[in-house]
């Protein structure tokens, strides 16, 4: 494998791309839960030293993505609680985004919050389109509520593999009774109704985590 060091030296530099590599690897379900991390093959399939590789290790456990393991490391694999607790902070901090989307949102904003809702509606057939365009949209609500710390929170907060997984996992008839969430949600937000907008939002997440209690349960 190249280098992922390219032309630029400083560590720093270095350890941020390993981290986004790694920390992508995990959220998409490359590397799976429960996986080992060894800081050697790491740095050799990375053509890195160790050094960054360490770095970055200690930064994905700190994000609660891996777990250290006598002298390797672990994919994280959450338990059932620990799904539900993650949950739970993402309806109070995605209800308030919401909420303060309502009220905040540019019409340029809302139209491409709409316009996302939309796509997401026409790729329901397509698993993995279908996540990204889902993962815009939520996206743009998040930005809209203009309050960078609580987009920061909240994108933390998504970080986790199961969100991805559990996605390629809907039902059709699960996945249509999201898209009328979403486009209950963009009504909320047309109309300027925080109210709404923030219990659209918590119901949309509540179906979230029953259906990942449900889905997951073999490897909680």
């Amino acid at each position: 494998m190249p280098s992922l060091l390219g032309d630029r030296s400083r560590t720093t530099t270095l350890a941020d791309q390993v981290y986004e590599r790694l920390r992508q690897a995990i959220v998409r379900g490359e590397l799976r839960p429960n996986q080992r991390l060894v800081e050697a093959e790491l740095a050799a399939s990375l053509n890195v030293s160790r050094t960054p590789i360490r770095e970055v290790l200690q930064r994905l456990e700190a994000d609660g993505l891996v777990v250290s393991a006598r002298r390797s490391w672990l994919v994280r694999e959450h338990t059932a609680d620990e799904i539900r607790q993650i949950f739970e902070c993402r309806m109070a901090l995605e209800g308030q985004a919401a909420r303060l989307a309502a009220t905040r949102a540019t019409p340029q904003q809302l139209a491409a919050i709409e316009r996302a809702a939309a796509e997401v509606g026409r790729v329901i057939q397509d698993r993995a389109r279908r996540v990204e365009a889902n993962d815009r949209f939520h996206e743009l609500v998040n930005r809209a509520a203009a309050n960078p710390m609580l987009t920061t929170l909240i994108e933390r907060s998504r970080l986790y593999h199961f969100n991805r997984r559990l996605a390629v996992l809907y039902t059709e008839q699960e996945l249509s009774r999201s898209q009328e969430q979403h486009l209950r949600l963009v009504d909320a937000l047309r109309d300027r109704d925080p109210d709404a907008a923030e219990r659209v939002t918590r119901e949309h997440l509540e179906t979230s985590l029953q259906t990942a209690l449900a889905k997951l349960a073999p490897e909680t």
